[in-house]
């Protein structure tokens, strides 16, 4: 997408495909953030009140209500996706010998929520082994019984970029009376993800990466029945129903508002709010077919080289990140070669980690071959 490079300046000097790590923002985003500390942060009360607290973040949760398809009462802001596992962690009601399912492919946020809670609760984490960088169904299948509590994973892993089928997942969820409970921040912004279609339970994410939005801003979904009968991890003045300031009481909010405990930062949630606004007016369905043309011919390229690509070929199982392997390559040299050439990638799993976005051109997926070609040659 050529024209999508005006929005992402810094896209014209460098060769930028770590996306899986930081986004490039767009241009539009940044400054529509600058506009808003600008015109509120800068005058205190003067410029910001109670009324336009509420319109920030009642306008993100509509956007990202809109975007997962849920009712915006389902949604709590936060401003990570570390934060909203443990929320969902800790409203989730355990008993002795219960269980949950994971894998070893997935990112600490992902599981240390659920290692602490098991702690105190005497629950087992069950963590499937991968294979190349690929867990199956049936590898979830066989660790996961009717003592199953959750299943927690990535809807695409950070590492080896497998995308897995959410709907089949938490169909082996529900069969055995668990929930699903599902990372969502490598696939928002480049995957559609409809959380009633794919009967998921509970989500988190945050704005940082494909969603091309700022740091320090993130949202929690939940089905209703799951939040309503819980009480949450933290509480603070945001806590009470109707903001009363009574020492005394808490009554809590019906629905997700409950887990916004403190003051928000209204700066990155609004910064959250625009970037949806920018990824919807492109459409998720045309960044996501755009990144599956680039990436799938860098796979092919790649594999020309001899490449072993840990991500499946299988549109369907992969979205953004490509992860390949090659013989006798230090990786770690390799990020600092192509950093060189101002190509910036990652090293995950031992192997190089590409992921490219809206930003990158057919172009540039040639030349980073090329660059791919010459440490290869070299070595």
């Amino acid at each position: 997408m050529m024209e999508a490079k005006d929005d992402f300046p810094i896209s014209k000097e460098i060769v930028y495909m770590n996306t899986a790590a930081i986004s490039l923002k767009p241009i539009k985003v940044i400054d529509s953030m600058i506009d808003f500390m600008r015109k509120h942060e800068v005058s205190g009360t003067y410029n910001f009140n109670d009324n336009i607290e509420e319109e920030v973040l009642e306008n993100a949760r509509i956007r990202v209500a809109e975007l997962i398809g849920c009712e915006k009462e389902d949604i709590a802001l936060t401003t990570n996706t570390s934060e909203g596992i443990n929320f969902i962690a800790n409203a989730t009601k355990f008993s002795r010998g219960d269980n949950v399912v994971t894998t070893d492919l997935e990112f600490p946020s992902v599981t240390y929520p659920w290692l602490r809670v098991a702690k105190e609760n005497g629950v087992e984490v069950r963590f499937a082994s991968n294979k190349n960088g690929i867990v199956t169904l049936e590898d979830l299948e066989k660790l996961t019984d009717d003592k199953t509590k959750v299943i927690a994973l990535s809807h695409v892993e950070y590492s080896s970029g497998i995308r897995y089928n959410l709907r089949e997942v938490a169909d082996l969820a529900h069969r055995h009376g668990a929930l699903l409970v599902v990372d969502a921040v490598q696939s928002l912004g480049v995957v559609p993800l409809n959380v009633r279609r794919e009967d998921v339970d509970a989500l988190a994410s945050a704005a940082y990466k494909w969603l091309l939005g700022p740091f320090g801003a993130g949202f929690v979904y939940m089905r209703k029945e799951f939040y309503e009968n819980v009480e949450p991890l933290f509480v603070g003045w945001r806590s009470s129903r109707e903001h009363e300031y009574d020492p005394r009481k808490i009554s809590y909010p019906k629905d997700a508002r409950k887990f916004e405990y403190g003051g928000m930062p209204y700066t990155s949630i609004y910064g959250l709010t625009k970037a949806i606004e920018y990824v919807k007016d492109i459409g998720v369905e045309n960044i996501e077919s755009y990144v599956m043309k680039i990436t799938e011919k860098l796979m092919e390229k790649l594999n020309d080289l001899g490449a072993q690509i840990l991500t499946p070929y299988d549109r369907e199982k992969r979205a953004g990140i490509v992860t390949v392997r090659f013989d006798k390559m230090d990786y770690d040299r390799a990020v600092e070669e192509l950093a060189k050439e101002k190509i910036i990638v990652s090293k995950r799993m031992n192997a190089l980690r590409i992921s490219p976005h809206i930003y990158n051109t057919e172009e540039e997926i040639e030349k980073i071959v090329q660059s791919i070609r010459r440490m290869i040659e070299n070595y």
